[in-house]
């Protein structure tokens, strides 16, 4: 089945939107990496320490004013979102995750 030019055009264009907005959060994740004080690693090993769990995920967050990574945890059965201080490492907030 051959698709007609514009369909394929189109298509271009929305991938490359995507892939833009990709490449954009990119630049965002390590700009708010080389603001951090501590390492993945660290807000991982400090996250598990702190609900004596094991990560699953983990990530640096660019939405606030300073950086801090969320530590997605599991413990007693149960999923924990865990917020670590990315210049202290220290974890400023647990709550249990309930949406997933």
């Amino acid at each position: 089945m051959k698709l007609p030019i514009r369909t394929l055009a189109a298509a271009a264009v929305i991938g490359g939107a995507a892939t833009a907005g990709v490449a954009i959060a990119d630049v965002e994740d390590a700009r708010a990496l080389s603001d951090a004080d501590i390492s993945l690693v660290d807000a991982i090993v400090a996250a598990e320490g702190a609900t004596q769990g094991k990560a699953f995920d983990a990530q640096i967050e660019d939405d606030s004013f300073s950086p801090e990574f969320e530590v997605s945890v599991v413990a007693d059965g149960k999923i924990y979102d865990v917020i670590v201080d990315g210049v202290t490492g220290e974890v400023t907030s647990t709550r249990e995750d309930r949406d997933d």
